[in-house]
């Protein structure tokens, strides 16, 4: 009888310490888990330019892709845009936008129709460090922004017949030409990954537009009389979805252009040229050691604060009104920027 005992005492014993080295083991899995909140990803593995956690960081250790994309309504429906991860709606005239798309996560087989550099591109995208697509541009506008800007400007002018780009004869000029992001980046000798460009809400955690609770289910942002944009709140999808003067915002492929989040950011603007050199004045958005209003909508709700940015290749300080730093919903970004006058509606 003693002996039995002895052998269970013994049993009990290993039982106890391997379910304590079990408990070891999640506890260490499971050891960037708050007791209150959802877990901590390290952010090795999430997206840079969108937030989101990937399997498999490795795919993304190649530069971001910036192309520039018309915006006019002959050159819809456009190509590629939908694999964005960040598109900037630049204002370059009156009543009159052209996309920044910058591509990351994605690649499209082609982006377009490929347009010109404008003065905005180098703040927008300096922080980026990308591989720059466009078809060029006036030349004092080409001098200032590869003299300020850190990227590699591949226009189409220094890449002639290497497959970057192809021309649609279907399309009408100069809306007929479109870019390869792999073949840019094969060009291409930066190889360095971009750094995160926002901040981003912990996966399952919440935005900083959904804490603040505020109206946000619809925008309307006016580029002019004649211009203007409509982000509309879409339940089902959880996603923003756009619509353009004319109707909803259509790609080539048939989808809606949709968002996780929607920054809207006032800008200045004025027409300048900033450098010597061939060309005429051009709007110039002031982004370079500046300041402004924003209003972000996420999850169906929107929260104020305001942007600075420093230098070009500076990037961008976004706070909200409470002076919390902004959090956005992991996904796809796409960044307004009418100026402070425009009288944008949010409700």
């Amino acid at each position: 009888m003693a002996r039995m005992r002895k052998r269970r005492a013994v049993a009990v014993s290993l039982i106890a310490t391997v379910l304590t080295a079990v408990l070891i083991v999640v506890l260490s899995v499971r050891g960037d888990e708050p007791a209150d909140g959802p877990a901590v990803v390290p952010a090795s593995d999430r997206a840079p330019l969108t937030g989101l956690v990937v399997e498999d960081a490795t795919t993304l250790d190649h530069p971001a892709v910036a192309i520039k994309v018309s915006d006019v309504r002959q050159a819809h429906p456009q190509a590629g845009v939908e694999r964005a991860d960040i598109v900037f709606v630049e204002p370059i005239g009156l009543s009159y936008t052209r996309l920044a798309a910058v591509f990351h996560s994605r690649l499209p087989a082609r982006v377009g129709p490929v347009r010109s550099v404008r003065p905005a591109d180098a703040p927008l995208l300096g922080p980026l460090s990308p591989v720059f697509g466009n078809t060029m541009g006036a030349g004092w506008v080409v001098t200032y922004a590869d003299d300020v800007a850190d990227w590699d400007n591949l226009g189409t002018a220094r890449v002639s017949g290497s497959g970057a780009y192809v021309v649609d004869r279907d399309r009408p000029r100069p809306d007929h030409v479109f870019a390869t992001p792999e073949e840019l980046l094969e060009l291409s000798e930066l190889t360095e990954p971009p750094e995160p460009y926002f901040d981003y809400a912990p996966a399952g955690g919440r935005s900083s537009a959904e804490q603040a609770g505020e109206p946000g289910r619809l925008a309307v942002i006016p580029y002019g009389s004649s211009w203007q944009v409509t982000w509309t709140y879409d339940d089902g999808s959880g996603r923003y979805v756009r619509e353009q003067p004319w109707g909803p915002h259509i790609l080539s492929g048939g989808d809606q252009v949709a968002a996780a989040n929607v920054l809207i950011m006032e800008v200045e603007s004025r027409v300048d040229k900033l450098v010597e050199g061939h060309g005429a004045p051009v709007p110039v958005l002031d982004l370079v050691d500046a300041s402004g209003r924003f209003t972000t909508l996420s999850g169906g709700s929107s929260v104020t604060g305001s942007w600075t940015k420093s230098g070009v290749n500076d990037p961008f300080q976004l706070r909200t009104d409470t002076g919390d730093e902004l959090k956005l919903s992991p996904g796809n970004t796409w960044v307004e920027l009418p100026v402070p006058d425009a009288g944008v509606m949010i409700s």
